[in-house]
């Protein structure tokens, strides 16, 4: 795309000397790495038109939680632009690596106490109450379960015991009934955090957030940043689980672990579908963390803390 046209984007952008090319995002969304003459450093976020209302609503949450103190960008602008034809969205940049790549350099030490201002950041973020009008989470979820659990079963792809799995999600369910509308992030991950000089730097992509059940936001972490780092993860449900008065929580954490079995597999055949094998590799790993939920607290949680 012609860097001229983006910088006629928006006042902060004329005087931009370089645009990188970020990510491409699996949402057809484009972001850039921004500089400017004064190596000031911008992230622009481009998404089609139709995204304005909801990201516009998405970031004055994230900028009232900036705000309030959270590490997390400064949301700059947002606006639509009709030559490109697409929302845009400015925001500072973090400095600092993203944690997914570079958590590894560190000691474990250092990984579990980055876990542990990241589960901080999450309890901070799910203090904030979601509007009147959201509808329940239990209605949500189990909608959204069952559409997914549709999709899965006229995809052609399976997983060992799925059905077992489903009756587990069924027979506790009632679990999740009188759970709480907070603030989610919903895409919570080492993917998604920056650290600096070996310490937790803030959190970024705001772009899945919603409303519901706080410790919905752990399912990423089943899936994700535990294969990344356990020290890291234990870090995070460490800091989690002893501030918090959710009785079941570890119930909770293994239905939304149990539903995303399902929710992974059919987004990566929508989305990412050379990718298919592995999520089932995924899958299968997190079921044998539970032992098929016979364990609600996974393994590798439970040997981090008797090694």
């Amino acid at each position: 795309m012609e860097y001229e046209k983006l910088k006629r984007l928006s006042p902060l952008l004329t005087q931009a000397i370089s645009f990188q090319l970020m990510t491409s995002g699996f949402s057809g969304n484009r972001t850039y790495l921004v500089t400017t003459s004064s190596s000031e450093k911008l992230v622009l976020k481009l998404s089609n038109l139709k995204t304005y209302s909801n990201f516009k609503r998405k970031a004055s949450i994230q900028q009232k939680l900036k705000d309030r103190g959270l590490l997390c960008s400064e949301v700059m602008e947002i606006g639509m632009n009709t030559e490109l034809n697409c929302t845009y969205r400015i925001f500072t940049f973090i400095e600092g690596e993203n944690a997914r790549a570079a958590i590894h350099l560190l000691t474990n030490k250092e990984q579990y106490e980055i876990g542990r201002r990241a589960g901080e950041a999450l309890s901070f973020m799910h203090t904030c109450p979601a509007p009147s009008h959201v509808t329940s989470w239990y209605e949500r979820v189990m909608a959204k379960h069952e559409r997914y659990v549709h999709a899965y079963r006229s995809s052609g792809v399976t997983f060992a015991q799925d059905q077992f799995v489903l009756d587990f999600i069924k027979s506790h369910a009632d679990a999740v009934k009188a759970r709480p509308n907070q603030f989610q992030h919903d895409d919570f991950h080492l993917g998604n955090i920056i650290i600096q000089e070996g310490e937790y730097a803030g959190v970024i992509d705001f772009d899945q957030s919603d409303w519901g059940d706080p410790v919905h936001d752990f399912y990423k972490l089943s899936l994700f940043s535990r294969e990344n780092s356990i020290p890291f993860s234990a870090g995070q449900l460490d800091h989690y689980v002893s501030s918090q008065t959710t009785d079941d929580f570890w119930l909770l954490f293994s239905i939304y672990t149990a539903m995303s079995c399902f929710s992974s597999i059919v987004w990566t055949l929508s989305y990412d579908s050379e990718h298919v094998k592995d999520m089932v590799n995924r899958v299968e790993r997190m079921l044998a963390d539970h032992d098929y939920f016979h364990k609600l607290k996974p393994a590798w949680y439970s040997n981090w803390h008797h090694s």
